[in-house]
């Protein structure tokens, strides 16, 4: 079936040959222009003069004389035309969201030619509308009727007041705004519009500039688009084509022929267009759980027709990929199979969807939330890794950030000061600080020229002379086409706030700016009528393909289901005949189904995900076909092949290479096994291998609240210098008092230790927020422990954080080095206590030896384990002199319990009995711990994954082993 546009250019050459140079043809978009010009030259097969090819936009700007106003400084002008209406003193940042609404507004009502008088009239008597409104139809009069009853005046709410009020100054801000744009010889779409229809109503223009204008492939006109063609009809220039010989499109109960009577019997074609033949699509519905998915699948689509059909130029410009959702169209891009060469992308990539908005978006952020401390400005570390972390920043500077991402890490730097981040040129722009929207446009101008020169620094001299010699674009300049555009947004807010000098927050000059880029799309640059063609739904309009692609076939997405933001409401919007939902449902409709009725091949695409406020349901438009048409689909259901056998295993040999690393734990090796590393091995031996062999740790991240382990860390701190005075000396009830009650020390004391082990800075300063309040509860802990120390003196303080090494020997005769840190050692009625601080909950019983070496016990008590390895250790130092050593475990969650006892417990036949001295139990316990050991060493006994599962609730290791 030959395409509509070929049918056109075919019947006018026939008619005119030669001369249809004479001739002006208008298109719904430029892009059925152009296929209109290749159409006509395959049809002429000899050079002609092209006529003029135009959008209807185009023509009424020719018409006008005038240019379209910038939407930013439309946006001003109206806000201080507000401002002197109203006499309001509602800051920019109020009016900005209504401001939009009513420029849309503005937009439709001269689009329409809607009687704005009328429209924005104050209704106090609904009797007038009998006299005012005769040119209405009675069903509109209702609807007017219906709306406004709601706000008689007997029953105004402050709702309804405040609408009132403001509706009674819209007619002077539409009128103050259209005079104000005349003079300066430009206006908005609908304002040039109006004044083109009721400039030729007047007087027809005498020097016209064409000699016929034809009209190719319209549908739904607005009302000056619909008075402009009658204007030209009746002047006797003016040629009418419609796209309406579908079936589907002309059925009466289809939307898709809303517009079809109206426009067939007001402007009628002077030429038949030849009859068609219907074309029986073959149309494949495909379910996919995923949007991205939905791209994906259309390689296989694609390679599908290479091989039925080798894809030259002319038969790839016959086949289309259409996104409802222009997000999909990088994930599309990247899904084309290698075999098609030309790729021709019409809709362009929306700005705000750049890495440079990106950028912007974490700058803006990031000047929201400056604080000052001690008057220096700071930024806070959430804001700042993101900017740092960024692909332009990373490039620019690849040196100086990873400098600046380990600095904060390893000191911790929740806030960092401006003065810290200017190692780099680009940086020091980025990270100054800015207080006011004036001095936003001038910061952001500085920061995009110096992306802009970063970025034209990495582009080597021979790439950009291949580039230039004509290869086409870089990647590199395609990233400074996306800043430059960004650029040019920023300047032209500039230019306008300076015309203005409106005042406004940072955040409203962002919003604005968001705004503004979001209504700019990047147009790709290639050849427009050769290769595949990839292009969003509105640039279809009045083109064929013989095969279609069509992604996002959601309810939703396709039709769009987007209410317009409108200050006027519903009812009025109806009455007035101003476009509404309805309105959209139906240009919708006819864009799917005049597309689809020529085609041979049809792919629907749709995702079947029900996530959100996203359903998974198909388009009505698939349920029409099915069963209003009955029209036979292909169903197709795309699932991902997700297996859920049970993950096998892991077992880690010691290998060569495994028992090197091991070797590094025995006598003359470089390290030494902690109780915390035999513990993990009891708890998981895959566990041990990960962490203490193959030494993986989890990357240092900045905290803002204190974890568990730098709780008792600080904790560990603060007791160590409370006690350090006491070293060697006597401790007495009186000492733990006064130190309990001193809380100048105990603030002092633990800000220090928040400052050496949180802040990883010298400085030491209050607490605020968060910290204060664990600062607080380590002081209620600290106290407590002082208070419990107090049942035991008098007794001697020997020293806290001892080191300890020891050695064992093992039964092959390898040698095992041990290490340990004990938190507190004392002596007490001629027994040294070691102590053991312990943040958590644990158990202070055990039932034998045996038991704390058990690795399949779910409830081993790993506590125990420690401390008796600790009163080994000690045992082995010169220093030890004999005396019994009592292992003690202060718990801090049992701190607060009238019952708190830190002895260990032995429970062997029912009854705990408390274990006074380690030395009973230190033959057993080295045996048991030669055992662990040995086994850990044991080169025919593997790493292997825990049996029990417990330890898995918060292991570090989970992503790695699967279980």
């Amino acid at each position: 079936m030959k395409p509509f546009l070929y049918q056109v250019a075919a019947l006018f050459y026939q008619q005119y040959g030669a001369e249809i140079h004479r001739l002006a043809f208008v298109f719904p978009n430029r892009r059925a222009g152009l296929f209109f010009q290749k159409y006509l030259s395959e049809i002429s097969e000899k050079p002609l003069f092209s006529p003029s090819v135009l959008t209807i936009n185009d023509l009424f700007m020719q018409l006008s004389g005038k240019h379209t106003a910038d939407k930013i400084q439309m946006l001003f002008r109206l806000y201080e035309l507000y401002r002197q209406r109203s006499g309001s003193s509602e800051s920019f940042d109020e009016f900005l969201y209504w401001g939009e609404m009513l420029l849309n507004d503005f937009d439709d009502i001269d689009k329409y030619m809607v009687d704005a008088r009328m429209l924005f009239r104050n209704v106090s008597d609904l009797k007038s509308l009998d006299d005012d409104f005769q040119y209405l139809s009675p069903e509109q009069i209702q609807a007017i009727r219906s709306f406004w009853s709601s706000f008689y005046p007997k029953s105004d709410s402050p709702n309804q007041q405040h609408f009132l009020e403001l509706w009674e100054i819209l007619y002077d801000l539409y009128t103050g705004l259209r005079l104000s744009l005349a003079k300066e010889g430009c206006g908005y779409d609908g304002m040039i519009f109006r004044e083109v229809v009721e400039q030729l109503e007047k007087e027809p223009l005498a020097d016209f500039p064409f000699d016929q204008v034809v009209f190719v492939g319209l549908n739904a006109l607005s009302v000056s688009e619909e008075r402009l063609l009658l204007a030209l009809q009746k002047k006797g220039v003016a040629d009418f084509y419609w796209d309406y010989v579908e079936p589907w499109v002309t059925d009466p109960d289809n939307k898709a022929s809303f517009f079809l009577e109206r426009n067939l019997r007001l402007f009628p074609s002077s030429m038949q267009l030849p009859a068609e033949e219907p074309v029986q699509a073959e149309i494949r519905v495909m379910g996919v759980p995923s949007a991205i998915g939905q791209a994906k699948q259309v390689y296989p689509i694609l390679q599908a027709l290479t091989e039925e059909q080798a894809l030259t130029d002319e038969s790839a410009l016959r086949t289309a990929i259409v996104l409802p959702d222009e997000h999909l169209l990088v994930p599309v891009l990247n899904a084309i199979p290698e075999a098609i060469q030309h790729i021709n992308v019409t809709m362009g990539y929306p700005l705000a969807g750049t890495p440079v908005a990106a950028l912007m978006e974490y700058i803006l952020t990031l000047q929201k939330n400056i604080r000052y401390i001690d008057r220096v400005p700071v930024f806070y570390f959430r804001d700042v890794l993101p900017i740092l972390n960024h692909q332009y920043i990373t490039a620019a500077a690849p040196e100086e950030v990873a400098r600046l991402v380990n600095d904060m890490t390893a000191g911790n730097r929740i806030y960092v000061q401006a003065s810290d981040l200017n190692g780099h040129e680009l940086l020091s722009i980025l990270f100054t600080p800015v207080q006011h929207a004036a001095e936003l446009s001038d910061y952001l101008i500085r920061v995009l020229e110096a992306l802009n020169a970063c970025l034209h620094k990495e582009l080597p001299d021979d790439e950009d002379e291949t580039a230039s010699a004509g290869s086409g674009q870089t990647a590199v300049d395609i990233e400074q086409e996306f800043i430059f555009h960004y650029f040019a947004t920023v300047n032209r807010m500039k230019e306008v706030m300076r015309e203005t000098k409106v005042e406004m927050r940072l955040d409203t000059y962002f919003r604005l700016l968001k705004r503004m880029t979001d209504l700019i799309t990047i147009p790709f640059e290639g050849e427009p009528l050769s290769g595949l063609q990839i292009m969003g739904v509105l640039e279809t309009r009045a083109l064929d393909f013989d095969r279609l692609i069509i992604l996002s076939m959601n309810e939703g997405i396709f039709p769009l289901k987007k209410a317009a933001n409108s200050f006027i409401p519903y009812n009025l919007r109806r009455g007035f005949g101003l476009p509404t939902y309805e309105h959209q449902d139906s240009v919708w409709a006819y864009h799917f189904y005049r597309l689809i009725r020529r085609a041979k091949q049809v792919s629907l695409l749709y995702d079947t995900r029900t996530t959100g406020l996203q359903t998974g349901e198909v388009s009505r438009f698939v349920h029409q076909l099915r069963y209003h048409y009955q029209y036979p689909l292909t169903d197709q259901l795309v699932v991902y092949d997700v297996a859920s056998s049970a993950v096998p295993p892991i077992i880690v040999q010691k290998t060569a290479e495994v028992r090197r690393l091991l070797s590094d734990f025995l006598a003359g090796g470089s390290r030494a096994l902690s109780a915390s590393a035999i513990n993990a091995y009891l708890d998981c031996p895959l566990k041990f291998y990960f962490s203490a062999v193959e030494q993986i740790r989890e990357e240092d991240e900045i905290t803002e609240t204190v974890e568990r382990n730098v709780f008792g860390s600080i904790l560990h701190k603060v007791m160590e210098e409370l006690y350090a005075p006491f070293k060697g000396k006597m401790v007495t009830a009186d000492l733990l008092k006064l130190l309990r009650k001193d809380k100048a020390l105990l603030t002092g004391t633990i800000a220090r230790a928040f400052a050496e082990l949180f802040f990883k800075s010298p400085v030491v300063r209050p607490l605020e927020g968060k910290n204060f309040l664990t600062g607080e509860m380590i002081r209620k802990y600290v106290e407590k422990i002082l208070e419990q120390d107090a049942h035991y003196t008098p007794f001697q303080y020997v020293e806290s954080e001892k080191q300890v090494r020891a050695n064992l020997a093992l039964g092959d005769g390898k040698v095992v080095q041990l290490k340990g840190f004990i938190d507190r050692v004392d002596a007490l009625d001629r027994v040294l206590r070691i102590v053991d601080y312990k943040t958590g909950n644990g158990k202070l019983v055990f039932d034998s030896v045996d038991g704390l070496f058990d690795k399949e016990a779910k409830d081993r008590p790993k506590a125990v384990m420690q401390v008796f390895l600790y009163a080994w250790m000690y045992r082995q130092l010169p220093v030890y002199n004999g005396m019994p050593i009592q292992p003690a475990i202060y718990f801090l969650r049992t701190l607060f319990q009238g019952t708190f006892d830190p002895v260990v417990l032995y429970k062997a036949h029912g009854k705990g009995e408390k274990v006074d001295s380690f030395e009973e139990f230190a033959s057993d316990f080295e045996d048991g711990l030669r055992r662990c050991l040995e086994e850990i060493f044991d080169p025919d006994v593997p790493f292997t994954q825990t049996e029990t599962g417990k330890a898995c609730a918060y292991c570090t290791f989970r992503g790695l082993c699967g279980k």
